[in-house]
């Protein structure tokens, strides 16, 4: 089975290094951990599922319907491959096991499991296990008692030289190899093995893993060397492999009570860097497997890494013949090589290791038991719905604890509503047309109670639209404030309605790629950059420009410009009170609009360059173009920014939110309150819109004709008075 949590893996490439807890999420990992154990055994929750494992290993070898009895020993098997002689300090990118990942593992073991810290070994006989994983590991109270095996010429600082056990070899065609006494002598073992090629054997998965736990008295001590040259990936098919006497042996295969693949950070090859994958979108691979036979988990490996090879230039590796050992193995009480596979020489040839099949193709990644073809392998994904979540999917009826599942979990066209909160996630549609909004999009109360805030700095804009979405993925009645920009589209064009877009630590809103938005009804309000950026893109003899259709916005108060570059529409907006200029390097076209009070303090010019279509607006300073006017606009109560006492001191300004409904004699909406207000004067915005422009939600009276502003062409727009 494979778990796939994007919220793990944080790395933006450059900030600290991808094992450092600002990149990974631990809670992210046990929660992918927690889920992968309870799915693996079908269990309700942990302790049933370490239940589960251990009674079906014993059970299956003869030893009795019982559970994990204390003292008895586990050896976690970890690929130490890079750490020869490093001293134990990793680089940002060296491509190593997660810490997080074996660190979530013990937690399972010790506090769920029972087994005593004591009981456990972490080893790489042939390597050394760095600081970062012991550390992190030494670094918790209830951990002190976990021995550290590694190779005998490394031992130090903590860790314990590897002892060959001479009583239990193991026969290959490279010679007689011996394991390590903390595997002879436990009674479990756990092969905690890495998603990534290698360049010589193809993949290195869970039986190359144990490269690391052989002894060569006579082929250079605890070093895998002697098995390079039998079964590489460039054998042919239906040839000797190695892997196979070295997983069956009775102390190995024999003892495995899970098989875990961990995919979080997958590197290069065995040699090389973590790098992110192009089958993810460009991320990290994120991801953790598990299975209780070795030969299915490494063919589900084996088919995410090939499918990977053919779309990522940076990966080579995945070539010949790497399944070959798969084959092997699956049949080797009759391989195809004709082989007699008898690891422990004692005249018993092995029976089959465990099952092999490929995918039927790389985007269902289905096996004959998901399609109902036959016993081989089942991949199974699992759901991270929950009983009582508050994030629920109304058309599926599956309740989640965290977006990013509900978003994952969804099939184009589904809703998903979210009560009340404040959600800590970067979120991304990933191409999916989605309705995501709050209880009561049409509910200010709601709106603001229902936030979006983002994960921590450098995790990227809030929400993302980067993969074709449209007018039918539809972002409604929510409140976005994170630690950067708030809104990412990218080749997308989705419906923002009804939302409350403030104090983002970056843009309101990003348009790239020839993103066509149609944003609607919403406040852009005290953003760090622009209210909304566009960036065109040239391509060839043509350039590619952003298109957004905005109508009935708030934009006010943002840091930078209101309305940034592209060729936008315009209509009933109220763009004010932004520090840079109301509309920047913009071919718009704007209608029935009011730009006022921005670019404070210098020219007071409300619109950068000349390329800007606008007709019945109002425009400090004016504007050609007809039924254009100059004119205060009497807003309610305009909003401003609170220097709070520090002159000089910008870093604890604020922004205080204003009242844009327009002034009028007749009757001016009150959000507050609920109610309708007189004012002692109107606004000259009032009845000099487009006279060919619907007027018809306003109410009466209305003047038939639309008022200019955000609130223009809508029931809270202020009445006409006449004498």
């Amino acid at each position: 089975m494979g778990t796939h949590e994007p919220a793990a893996t944080g790395w933006d490439g450059s900030a600290g290094a991808w094992w450092d807890d600002d990149n990974t999420d631990q809670q992210a990992v046990d929660y992918m951990v927690s889920k992968t154990i309870q799915t693996l055994t079908a269990e309700s929750s942990d302790e049933l599922a370490w239940d589960g494992l251990f009674r079906h290993f014993n059970q299956t070898r003869g030893l009795g319907d019982v559970g994990y009895q204390a003292p008895e020993k586990i050896a976690i098997k970890i690929n130490m491959n890079q750490e020869n002689s490093s001293g134990g300090n990793w680089s940002s990118r060296v491509g190593n096991p997660s810490p997080h990942v074996i660190y979530s593992l013990l937690k399972q073991l010790v506090d769920v499991a029972g087994v005593p810290g004591s009981a456990i070994t972490i080893y790489d006989a042939s390597r050394y296990i760095g600081n970062p994983i012991y550390n992190k590991i030494r670094n918790d109270p209830d951990f002190q008692n976990i021995t550290f095996v590694v190779k005998s010429t490394l031992a130090r600082n903590g860790r314990i030289a590897a002892a060959g056990d001479t009583g239990n070899p193991l026969y290959t065609r490279a010679g007689t190899a011996y394991l390590p006494r903390c595997v002879t002598g436990a009674k479990y073992l756990i092969n905690m093995a890495l998603l990534r090629p290698h360049s010589m054997y193809g993949v290195t998965l869970s039986a190359k893993n144990h490269f690391g736990s052989v002894y060569f008295p006579s082929g250079g001590g605890w070093t895998p060397a002697p098995l390079h040259d039998h079964g590489g990936r460039s054998k042919s098919m239906n040839t000797y492999n190695c892997l196979v006497n070295l997983n069956g042996h009775r102390h190995l295969s024999g003892k495995t009570l899970l098989y875990m693949i961990d995919g979080l950070y997958p590197a290069r090859n065995q040699s090389s860097n973590v790098l992110k994958w192009a089958s993810f979108g460009n991320d990290w691979c994120s991801s953790l497997f598990a299975s209780q036979d070795p030969v299915a988990i490494d063919s589900v490996g084996l088919d995410f890494l090939r499918y990977e090879d053919g779309m990522n230039p940076s990966i080579t590796d995945v070539t010949g013949n790497p399944e070959n050992y798969m084959h092997e193995a699956a049949q080797a009480d009759n391989p195809p090589s004709g082989t007699f596979y008898d690891p422990e020489s004692d005249g018993t040839p092995l029976a089959s290791l465990g099952v092999h099949e490929h995918w039927n193709n790389p985007v269902d990644k289905k096996y004959s038991r998901n399609l109902g073809t036959g016993d081989g392998i089942e991949l199974v994904v699992p759901s991270f719905a929950t009983a009582d979540g508050p994030i629920e999917n109304t058309t599926s009826g599956n309740r989640y604890d965290h977006i990013r599942h509900a978003i994952s979990e969804a099939n184009p066209g589904d809703k998903i509503v979210i009560s009340e909160g404040v959600y800590h996630e970067n979120i991304n549609f990933s191409g999916k047309n989605l309705t995501f909004s709050s209880i009561d999009p049409g509910n200010p109360a709601v709106v603001a109670g229902t936030v979006l805030a983002g994960g921590v700095s450098g995790g990227g804009p809030v929400v993302t639209f980067a993969r074709g979405e449209d007018e039918s993925c539809v972002l409604a009645g929510l409140t976005i404030s994170g630690p950067e920009a708030a809104i990412f589209c990218s080749g997308a064009s989705p419906a923002i309605s009804g939302c409350l877009i403030e104090n983002n630590g970056g843009n309101g809103i990003e348009l790239r790629e020839g993103s066509n938005p149609e944003i609607t009804n919403c406040e852009i309000n005290s953003n760090a950059g622009a209210g909304i950026e566009m960036q065109a893109k040239p391509s060839g003899r043509i350039t590619i420009y952003n298109r957004p259709v905005i109508s009935n916005c708030v934009i006010a108060g943002n840091l930078h410009q209101g309305i940034s570059g592209g060729m936008p529409t315009i209509t009933n907006c109220t763009i004010v009170a932004n520090i840079g200029f109301g509309i920047s390097n913009s071919n718009s076209t704007v209608m029935n609009s009011i730009i006022y009070y921005n670019n404070a303090g210098t020219d007071v010019v409300q619109i950068e360059g000349n390329a800007a279509t606008v007709t019945y607006s109002d425009v400090q300073n004016g504007w050609p173009g007809q039924g254009n006017i100059d004119a205060a606009p009497c807003f309610a109560e305009p909003g401003f920014w609170n220097l709070n006492g520090t002159f000089d001191d910008v870093s604890d300004d604020f922004w205080v939110p204003g009242d844009y409904h327009l002034r009028s004699q007749a009757g001016r909406w009150h959000a507050g309150s609920q109610s309708w207000l007189l004012d002692v004067l109107s606004s000259p915005c009032i009845d000099t819109g487009n006279p060919d422009s619907d007027f018809s939600a306003e109410l009466p009276p209305n003047g038939e004709r639309i008022n200019m502003g955000a609130y223009g062409g809508t029931p809270q727009t202020g009445m006409s008075f006449s004498r």
